[in-house]
């Protein structure tokens, strides 16, 4: 009933429906989290590695499909830490050097995200990969912070994709948001411990964020890509 036409029926005498344009999400903006309080030492430098990693093979995903991708992070970029000091740039072969290079810089916190925004073109990826190789813990911003300075640059035709390593309640609020203002959100926890986990996802869901897949380790991120571009049902729940 809530698609009768009532106006131009009654104009017309003719029953008159309303017509819907089909919406669609094309492409993927990647939030990566990486504050240091969401990667607690026990598992580092592991779980980090893993989450940059998820996020480039999404990010190249998404490229190869043609559409339109970018990542944010509230990360720190070691270049920006280097220069404090040597006021220059360096080229690293790994990130594991550029990390070893820097370890007894002065800490910088960050408090402007790093972002490659989400677009169309052959060299995204690229781009993405560029920032991700250099890309470091950080104190500076979390991430209910980090959503809130981003939110404004991103698309609504794009799906929202968080890489988390801890979810707070400021975290899943910050989603929740987002998902209220017409974000499709989906969600992927890094290796997050068994005793978190449960609590992990209950806050989420508690934000009405259904979207939520568990990557426990780099052989799993072939099928997470997968799932990522071929969902078949928006709120399913991943639990292993």
């Amino acid at each position: 009933m809530n698609r009768v036409h009532w106006r131009a029926t009654a104009r017309t005498g003719v029953l008159h429906s309303k017509v819907y344009d089909p919406t669609s999400l094309a492409g993927a903006s990647i939030l990566l989290d990486f504050h240091v309080e969401s990667y607690p030492k026990r598992g580092e430098p592991q779980r980090s590695e893993l989450a940059v990693t998820a996020a480039a093979s999404i990010a190249n995903a998404v490229s190869v499909l043609g559409q339109q991708v970018g990542l944010a992070t509230n990360g720190r970029d070691t270049a920006d830490r280097w220069r404090q000091k040597k006021k220059g740039t360096l080229t690293f072969e790994t990130r594991g050097d550029a990390r070893h290079e820097v370890e007894e810089i002065a800490e910088l916190d960050r408090l402007r995200p790093m972002q490659v925004e989400t677009r169309r073109g052959v060299e995204q990826f690229h781009r993405i990969r560029d920032m991700l190789a250099r890309v470091e813990l950080t104190d500076g911003m979390n991430f209910g912070q980090f959503v809130i300075e981003v939110t404004p640059r991103l698309p609504r035709d794009a799906s929202v994709i968080a890489i988390l390593g801890d979810v707070t309640i400021e975290t899943a609020v910050a989603l929740g948001t987002l998902h209220r203002q017409g974000f499709a959100v989906s969600v992927v926890l890094v290796a997050v411990e068994p005793n978190k986990l449960e609590t992990a996802y209950g806050r989420l869901m508690a934000e009405n964020v259904r979207d939520i897949r568990h990557l426990t380790s780099e052989q799993a991120i072939a099928d997470l890509c997968s799932q990522s571009m071929h969902r078949g049902n928006p709120y399913a729940v991943t639990l292993e």
